[in-house]
């Protein structure tokens, strides 16, 4: 059972990378088009991709660690690039699973680009490989290869919207007795 902060939660040394990978090892590993299959990465060219594994944090979670905490400066984002990342949104001291984040998918975009602190945890569901895109490195791209920041951006407003469209549609089917007739 997973607990908000809770004293026994082993949380990754993220400054440390006491269990980093080197990104250019794993693309030998997986090869360029494995990266390129996940919704963050896709469409990027195999020069972003490499400045992004060259350039970014990878590391690995064992199941049961953290990834961040609430309230942590959002100063980076991650991909997974491997495994699943669990997200619980803090409200009122307690702690609600909100969704979880598969191969390809990121989380923590929102708090990096709205300029704010983490707002809940996230814990490795399972073992995986973590991408961290810092902030400088995210403006080491765009000043490196602005074509693929670009598309960058687009993927992750991609995804933005479409877990908007999901918590939409949660709200809809909550609020489904207060309707009224269609049009």
């Amino acid at each position: 059972m997973y607990l908000p902060h809770a004293m026994f939660s082993i949380k990754a040394d993220l400054d440390n990378k006491v269990k980093s990978v080197i990104g250019s090892e794993l693309l030998e590993q997986y090869g360029i088009e494995y990266f390129r299959g996940a919704s963050t990465l896709g469409a990027l060219s195999p020069d972003a991709i490499h400045y992004l594994l060259d350039n970014g944090h990878v590391f690995e979670l064992n199941k049961g660690e953290t990834l961040f905490s609430y309230n942590e400066p959002g100063n980076s984002f991650f991909v997974i690039l491997k495994g699943c990342i669990q997200f619980f949104k803090i409200r009122e001291n307690k702690a609600k699973h909100i969704r979880d984040y598969q191969f390809g998918q990121e989380i923590g975009s929102v708090a990096m680009i709205g300029l704010h602190n983490r707002v809940g945890d996230s814990v490795a569901s399972e073992n995986c490989i973590i991408l961290q895109v810092s902030c400088s490195v995210f403006y080491g791209l765009h000043e490196t290869l602005p074509t693929d920041f670009g598309i960058l951006l687009l993927n992750l407003s991609r995804e933005m919207a479409r877990r908007l469209r999901e918590s939409d549609d949660k709200l809809a089917d909550h609020k489904a007795t207060d309707t009224c007739e269609h049009y």
